[in-house]
């Protein structure tokens, strides 16, 4: 394995454990989207990854390198793109990238070569030679990504790659993304766009409280909820209040629609099927106009896993509030 491997991490600052425990492994030429709600160990994974925090126990290895024993090494086979990244305003892009490529020690035919690759990739090239004070945030996050595919990295850590990125950006972030897991990159994503995990990984990760909650592919996981997520159009929409106590002994809700006339929520594995579900509606009185049926999305799965962990979640001992 020259990818990721994880076993048992656990990291704790102070009481707050942000870790407690967490394995999982990602191939060469795979992307792994690393899924959780803020403060479900996101972060601290990557950041033991990267060898910018020891992790308290258990063990890692990145691109077959212990990354406590040989940080140096996995240092120089890795890329990183942090959530937070401080650029030097003063610098033009061009200046910023050549000052990382020295760094990794690229010789100066491959640095310029590179340099003038990704800026073009990453629509940079015609505000290479402009001071990056004044860039958008979406033009420095770009720069961001751009930096850390110097040297062609063998692992590549990206947390929350598409921040202030338009759909044009994003989508051509997302093929540049897929071309490195091609070439034989290991990815590791991390991100609260669901429809980002979805579009590019080919394996997921839900943490929550730093423990791994679920894992699978995207279609796995929306599996793990239910076949299908019903759209029901009201008649009349003061009955909206009647309607979700009914549908909510039936199923698990979805965040409510801005239109006050349609209720959205997804058929668990547990629920009744549809047809039940009408009748019980009618049987209440509550005339519904429409019906749609689709398959539920990798937002409406997590919300559902992180959901159902949170209402289960009680704090182990040592960290309850004394």
């Amino acid at each position: 394995m020259q990818g990721i491997e994880c076993e048992e991490l656990r990291k704790s600052y102070g009481e707050v454990r942000a870790l407690g425990g967490v394995s999982f492994v990602a191939e060469p030429g795979q992307i792994l989207a690393l899924l959780g709600p803020n403060g479900s160990g996101k972060t601290t994974t990557v950041r033991i990854l990267t060898t910018l925090t020891t992790p308290d126990s258990g063990s890692a290895r990145v691109a077959g390198r212990d990354v406590v024993r040989h940080a140096p090494r996995v240092r120089r086979v890795i890329g990183l793109t942090a959530q937070e990244t401080i650029l030097d305003g003063f610098l033009t892009a061009g200046e910023y990238m050549d000052i990382v490529a020295r760094l990794r020690h690229l010789s100066r035919p491959r640095r310029r070569r590179e340099i003038a690759e990704l800026l073009s990739e990453f629509e940079l090239q015609e505000v290479a030679k402009t001071p990056i004070s004044g860039y958008s945030g979406g033009m420095r996050r770009r720069l961001d990504v751009a930096t850390s595919l110097l040297g062609k990295p063998r692992v590549l850590f990206l947390d929350e790659p598409s921040t202030g990125l338009d759909p044009h950006s994003r989508e051509r972030m997302w093929d540049a993304i897929r071309r490195r897991a091609r070439e034989g990159a290991t990815v590791l994503l991390t991100t609260q766009y669901m429809e980002e995990a979805d579009a590019l990984a080919e394996s997921v990760i839900v943490l929550a409280h730093g423990r791994v909650i679920e894992r699978g592919t995207p279609d796995e996981l929306k599996d793990t909820i239910g076949d299908s997520v019903l759209e029901l159009t009201l008649a009349d929409s003061d009955q909206r209040s009647e309607a979700m106590a009914t549908l909510a002994q039936l199923g698990d809700p979805a965040p409510p629609r801005e239109r006050p006339d349609v209720l959205s929520f997804v058929l668990l594995k547990s629920s009744p099927p549809l047809l039940a579900i009408l009748q019980r509606l009618d049987a209440d009185g509550i005339e519904v106009a429409d019906v749609i049926v689709s398959r539920p999305t990798l937002d409406e799965a997590f919300l559902h896993l992180t959901r159902r962990v949170d209402g289960l979640y009680q704090p182990e001992p040592e960290l309850q509030t004394r």
